[in-house]
């Protein structure tokens, strides 16, 4: 996986055989031949640009939709930068992905994963540990720390959203030991965890709920109709920070020429723009926030190769979390 900056972000996995007793209940070699084909087409056709839905694809590689939706939640989504457009799944912005022999390798160790559950219970517990070892090699030859939360047990919960979503349905869920009536909007991915982009009916709100924290979904019978204003919101959002009913504020960051190349490749927001650029290259940018826990992290991160130009409140937030860690670390 490709990122702005060139890096390369993909695990490399060595090649593997196994050897084993074809049952009655296991698919044939052939058939997983099928699944390897139809995995690195789906991550090639992304990787160029294409977005991808469940029943076309279905109907292409003449599989069932929810095959189709199991390789995305288990094996696609765990392992590419991909994210939810609408009905369909995308590659996100600023992401490649070259075919690779590394690639093809993690595909198949996912399906040899998948039909060791099929030879009996003591093999699958075996051959489990053993892929799995394989899989976090120390000899892999490329290493990555870009992290995407492991939803493979989150597949109903993705699928009855989703359905809702569709459906424009409110839905109704445990979150933080409450029970929410929601309109849900779209299913959105924020430095690699997943959240329901929502809106709570009993307060009116615009929220974003983590997934991995939802529980007891219910699909109602009760319809609304969508926001369209609410997309532009979103598609201003840095991280999961962000108050999607809060109207925005301008915020500048003076960024040092050390750290500046980096800052331009990868974008802080979708709002970021040059406003100048210094004669000793070091540059001064805009961008939109909606709450200042969007950018902190941001500009903690670099420290101190960014500083606060503007607003005034939020140079002050950052002098006082600085204080507070110096008190701290002295105190050690």
């Amino acid at each position: 996986v490709t990122g702005n900056n060139g890096s390369n972000g993909m695990d490399f996995v060595p090649n593997v055989a196994v050897i084993y007793k074809k049952r009655s209940q296991s698919m044939k070699v052939h058939d997983y031949d099928k699944i390897l084909f139809r995995l690195l087409s789906i991550i090639s056709r992304l990787s160029d640009g294409e977005i991808l839905y469940k029943d076309a694809l279905a109907e292409e590689f003449n599989v069932s939709s929810k095959t189709i939706q199991r390789d995305f939640n288990e094996r696609l989504m765990t392992r590419f930068p991909l994210e939810k457009q609408g009905n369909g799944w995308k590659m996100m912005e600023g992401y490649h992905v070259e075919k690779s022999r590394a690639m093809e390798d993690l595909l198949v160790l996912d399906i040899l994963k998948t039909l060791s559950g099929g030879l009996g219970k003591e093999f699958a517990k075996r051959s489990q540990s053993l892929l799995n070892k394989l899989s976090d090699s120390e000899a892999n030859v490329f290493y990555t720390r870009v992290y995407f939360e492991d939803i493979s047990r989150l597949t109903k919960s993705f699928d009855l959203l989703e359905k809702a979503i569709q459906e424009s349905s409110l839905v109704q869920f445990l979150h933080k030991d409450k029970y929410r009536l929601v309109k849900p909007y779209r299913l959105v991915n924020f430095d690699g965890y997943w959240y329901l982009f929502a809106q709570e009916i009993n307060d009116g709100r615009i929220k974003t709920f983590h997934i991995a924290r939802i529980q007891e979904i219910m699909i109602t019978q009760e319809h609304f109709t969508k926001d369209s204003s609410l997309q532009s919101h979103l598609e201003k959002a840095i991280n999961a920070w962000f108050v999607p009913d809060q109207d925005a504020y301008d915020v500048v960051l003076h960024i040092d020429a050390a750290i500046k190349r980096y800052i331009l490749d990868h974008p802080i927001a979708p709002t970021q723009r040059i406003l100048s650029e210094e004669q000793d290259g070091s540059i001064i940018l805009g961008l939109e926030i909606t709450h200042e826990k969007e950018i902190l992290s941001t500009i903690f991160k670099w420290i101190p190769y960014i500083t606060v130009v503007f607003p005034h409140s939020l140079k002050e937030c950052v002098l006082k979390e600085s204080q507070i860690f110096l008190d701290k670390q002295k105190a050690l």
